[in-house]
């Protein structure tokens, strides 16, 4: 039954009859899926072959239209293929990294040392550290407030902010803070510059 779904909603956005919250939604979940990418461009190649024929089907029989017919079938026949090739190049202009693959590259548990005191922050961020480690990022998220980002552990706190965007493949947040970290030019400038790389990498084909 999903299978079915998918092949739906996949025609749909090929054939650009998605509503535009559907194709936004459908676009975010592209850019991280690299299954879903391989399908839309299989069936993008797909119609563009069928494409192909109904123009030769299309052209062969334009002596037998009047030319305000024709015209009409010469743009119509034009406009979907200038779909289908958007969509080929809006996959094959995707970016080649997923944020989560990425926080799983580089994701470091930092190292906080109760020496600096603020004990109460300390802890807060080791628990910060552990739900990472369990798959709950939004938790983690909801931990970094503004103080503990302002706090003795700076640092160790907006490295892990921008660990748990990775997580939640939020591309821009994680790039926001990415270049926040190498402008401080602190103890995680060279891992948030790495990071950074790769989250603006595009596939191009």
């Amino acid at each position: 039954m999903m299978d079915t779904y998918r092949d739906e909603q996949i025609d749909r956005f090929i054939s650009n009859e998605m509503e535009p919250a559907e194709r936004k939604a459908f676009c975010r979940e592209l850019e991280t899926d690299e299954e879903l990418q391989k399908q839309v461009k299989l069936r993008g190649l797909l119609a563009e072959a069928e494409i192909r024929e109904a123009e030769k089907q299309a052209f062969r029989a334009l002596a037998a239209h009047p030319a305000k017919k024709r015209k009409k079938l010469i743009w119509s026949t034009a406009a979907v293929a200038a779909i289908v090739l958007g969509i080929l190049f809006l996959i094959g202009n995707s970016y080649r990294y997923a944020p989560a693959d990425i926080f799983r590259t580089y994701y470091v548990k930092p190292v906080i040392e109760p020496s600096r005191g603020g004990g109460e922050t300390a802890t807060i961020l080791r628990t910060a550290s552990d739900y990472l480690i369990q798959g709950r990022a939004q938790d983690a998220i909801a931990l970094l407030t503004p103080e503990i980002l302002d706090s003795e552990y700076s640092e160790e706190a907006e490295w892990l902010l921008l660990c748990a965007y990775l997580h939640t493949n939020d591309r821009e947040k994680a790039k926001v803070t990415a270049e926040s970290i190498i402008r401080k030019d602190g103890a995680y400038t060279a891992e948030a510059t790495a990071i950074l790389k790769e989250l603006k990498e595009k596939k191009l084909f």
